[in-house]
């Protein structure tokens, strides 16, 4: 009768535990594979921001805006209007223009 209540709990929780696990750590991947991204787009709208200034110049915000929309549409990212305006802010912050 010990043998057999042994054997069953082996069968039953060890793979329980180990799917726990897995997902866990399938979980841990896909929130760092995110950050990765987060922060790969956020570099890229630095760029385009700076890019958009030094072609449009201070005054031509909504051209600066469709600028950097479209470049990284053709680069495959989908940039919101506060990711833009973040990176907007952090260019103004370097400048000192805050």
């Amino acid at each position: 009768m010990l043998e057999a209540l042994s054997f069953s709990l082996k069968n039953i929780l060890l793979p329980g535990v180990s799917a726990l696990i897995v997902g866990f750590l399938c979980n841990l991947v896909r929130l760092y594979i995110r950050s990765i991204k987060d922060q790969r787009l956020r570099e890229l709208l630095e760029r385009l921001v700076n890019a958009a200034e030094q072609i449009y110049g201070p005054d031509e915000g909504p051209a600066k805006y469709e600028y950097v929309v479209r470049q990284a549409q053709q680069r495959g990212h989908w940039a919101t209007r506060p990711d833009i305006e973040a990176a907007v802010y952090h260019m103004n912050s370097e400048k000192g223009e805050l």
